[in-house]
């Protein structure tokens, strides 16, 4: 493990360079490999399959290492990669499901209906949800980088406070503490919309 604290930006620099590559990958390894297992236990894996795509993720990040521009946080884009394989793995499981019962024509899919229950148009229900999605991305762009680092693994990659206090080289008091000065932050600035904003 890379001593508390440590960025992980020196490591993947040493390994797209590959320099000490094996070592750096299996440090890389340990660094992600219990975050990225829980992220697709979440997604109602088994643990035999947590484990086979955890595996497709890092050969995935090993494959990818040279492109990686750092257009994106080296965290983003590793749990983007996963984010990737768990829809491959669900496309997959689908269609197999598809294969094997065949569906009736008349059966309606209730997310694209015209209506909600409330009444409220679909198209409309979208746009609300767009729109108070870019004003909680530009609340959060707003916010200091260590906070803005831990709402950003909390909100879009769905992890607990241990996971993100391993990826970020924290302390889980010292996560808990960023998100809830994050959330106060959060609600002051976006209003009551964001009230039950849950961090």
């Amino acid at each position: 493990m890379n001593p508390p604290g440590e960025s992980i930006e020196p490591l993947l620099l040493r390994l797209r360079e590959g320099a000490d590559r094996e070592e750096s990958f299996r440090l890389l390894f340990d660094r992600f490999y219990r975050p990225l297992f829980r992220f697709f236990e979440r997604r109602g894996f088994s643990s035999q399959e947590c484990q086979d795509l955890v595996q497709e993720t890092f050969l995935r990040i090993y494959q990818g290492l040279g492109g990686f521009r750092g257009e994106a946080r080296w965290e983003h884009w590793i749990f983007r990669i996963a984010a990737n394989t768990a829809s491959k793995a669900l496309r997959h499981r689908g269609a197999v499901k598809r294969a094997s019962h065949s569906v009736p024509l008349e059966e309606e899919d209730v997310a694209d209906s015209p209506r909600a229950s409330d009444g409220t148009p679909a198209p409309l229900r979208r746009l609300l949800g767009r729109e108070m999605k870019e004003r909680l991305i530009q609340g959060i762009d707003g916010l200091p980088a260590q906070m803005r680092r831990c709402v950003r693994l909390r909100v879009i990659q769905d992890l607990d406070y241990d996971e993100i206090a391993a990826i970020l080289q924290l302390s889980p008091s010292t996560v808990k503490v960023q998100l809830f000065k994050a959330r106060k932050r959060l609600r002051a600035e976006l209003g009551d919309p964001f009230a039950n904003l849950d961090l």
